[in-house]
């Protein structure tokens, strides 16, 4: 029982994960963008600087690099998101599939779950195990 849930929660989370994911390579876009503008505005001087920086040609195939993973990050995501909705809604007990669906899908902490539903921590955690126990999935 107890390895069933651990392969369940392992099955839904992959969508947090993705996002996740898709989040630290945005934050690195914007690094990468943050970096072109700063060689765009370099001022030319004749004090000798150290080593070999970074070249536009460079910073634009890191970006173009970027920009591949995220598109093909976004599909999984989006994939893996209708599986887990499409698991969730065969859950027969409404309050069950909200908790399930604000955790794994809404990414919200169960403290944010319980202030939203004006439940308390512990009985959103009662509600996600227990969406956890009724859910069918097939994990093997």
């Amino acid at each position: 029982m107890k390895d069933s849930t651990s392969k369940k929660k392992q099955y839904l989370k992959r969508y947090r994960i993705y996002m996740q994911r898709i989040d630290k390579l945005k934050e690195k876009m914007q690094e990468l963008d943050v970096q072109m503008q700063g060689l765009s505005s370099q001022q030319i001087t004749d004090m000798p600087r150290g080593g070999q920086g970074a070249t536009l040609d460079d910073l634009l195939t890191k970006k173009e690099v970027l920009q591949h993973r995220l598109l093909n990050l976004n599909e999984i995501a989006i994939q893996t998101k209708y599986e887990i909705i499409d698991c969730i809604d065969l859950v027969d007990d409404n309050r069950y599939v909200e908790v399930l669906e604000a955790y794994f899908v809404e990414g919200l902490s169960f403290e944010d779950i319980a202030e939203d539903k004006s439940y308390s921590v512990r009985h959103i955690g009662y509600l996600y195990s227990k969406g956890l126990e009724v859910l069918k999935i097939d994990v093997d």
